[in-house]
């Protein structure tokens, strides 16, 4: 059966230029205009944070988030330093938690995070259960029964909007996968098929008689066909059933490889005919259901979608959650229990376990820059 076509429409372009799928598309004025919003480049995301900290963060909270930043900073120089191996997965963990306790405090969600706790716990499922493939970490809501913060539920409420409504348990194994960067390694190591599809691009359609604006989002087909993941159950485990459908696509990429087009199904009416003012709206409908990386080449942003499972999508948590997860983990288990580091790095699964430790530094400092700030950073690619 034939493919429908695709809605009738033309690409968004907002004074002459197309516009770029991002996760800050503009930024509203004082007057409630919607202006667009470029990449920024910096060889420093310490200097972003800190300019966003003191230009945006409750006067009451900004020497807490100050405090915070200065000491993940530190920690950050533990983390990267390659003589200090054995000591890497703490250093990394606490630069991260001090830099979820700043951004939260730099966004409003709480004024002081002066007696918060992890808000994580790490387990085995069995007494002589093994580490990595038997662990467990457990999520607390925030407060607790104690009225304590618990970090990982603040930086969730940060990130999303909302919190944990109750206590949930994240198996290592299934938290392992959702981390971008070196998941081929992953999927090696666990003779499982590839998750990540990485989508070729987003692009903005309106429809000028009516006003309609929406996304088409365009995959290279060899990308699906190459793990033998049929349409619908692409759909499906993408987190994009009912929301997105394929149509019609004659187009190739740079390659002469053939694409793949999922039109949104339900457009938004762009009523007042400024679509900038509706950018946000509609970037936001697909965000929380993609993955990035910062790259220092053009695009400088390359998005994903995740394939899950459907038994683990209660598991699968946006992507700062998993990075940030998953260094606590492996710094609990450097603090507490040196000794059962080497056998998670000498298992089948320590390559992805190495290269999640020295590669995550840099990209989750400049995910959450981007986030502290609301703007696309970037390393540029020449010094």
């Amino acid at each position: 059966m034939p493919l429908p076509t695709a809605r009738t429409g033309e690409r968004l372009k907002v004074n002459g230029k197309q516009i770029p799928y991002s996760f800050w598309p503009t930024k509203v004025g004082p007057k409630g205009n919607a202006s667009l919003q470029t990449l920024l480049f910096s060889l420093d995301p310490w200097a972003i944070i800190d300019q966003t900290i003191k230009t945006s963060c409750p006067v009451q909270a900004m020497p807490e988030a100050l405090a915070c930043l200065n000491q993940a900073r530190d920690f950050y120089e533990g983390a990267i330093d390659a003589q200090r191996v054995s000591a890497r997965p703490l250093t990394l963990y606490y630069c991260f938690m001090n830099l979820v306790k700043a951004f939260c405090l730099t966004k409003g969600i709480q004024t002081t995070f002066d007696k918060a706790q992890h808000g994580l716990a790490e387990k085995l499922k069995t007494q002589h259960g093994r580490e990595l493939t038997d662990a467990f970490l457990s999520a607390f809501p925030s407060p607790n029964g104690a009225g304590l913060l618990q970090n990982f539920s603040e930086f969730m409420r940060a990130l999303t909007g909302n919190g944990l409504a109750a206590q949930i348990d994240y198996d290592i194994q299934i938290l392992l996968p959702q981390i971008l960067p070196g998941h081929r390694l992953w999927a090696a190591a666990a003779n499982k098929r590839e998750r990540f599809i990485a989508i070729q691009d987003i692009r903005t359609y309106i429809n000028k008689q009516t006003h309609d604006l929406w996304l088409n989002m365009y995959f290279v087909r060899d990308d699906l066909s190459r793990i033998s993941v049929p349409i619908n159950a692409f759909l499906a485990e993408a987190n994009l059933q009912g929301d997105f459908s394929q149509v019609a696509c004659g187009e190739k990429d740079s390659t002469n490889r053939p694409l793949i087009c999922f039109q949104q199904n339900q457009p938004i009416v762009c009523a007042n005919n400024k679509p900038a003012n509706f950018l946000q709206q509609l970037f936001d409908f697909i965000r929380n259901r993609l993955w990035a990386t910062v790259a220092t080449v053009p695009p400088y942003r390359k998005h994903y979608v995740y394939l899950r499972p459907a038994i683990e999508t209660r598991q699968v948590v946006p992507q700062l959650l998993s990075i940030y997860a998953l260094a606590y983990y492996l710094g609990s288990i450097t603090r507490y229990r040196p000794h059962h580091f080497p056998n998670i790095t000498n298992s089948a699964f320590g390559p992805r376990i190495q290269d999640f430790v020295t590669g995550q530094p840099q990209q989750f400092l400049y995910l959450l820059a981007s986030e502290f700030s609301e703007r696309e950073i970037a390393k540029p690619s020449i010094l």
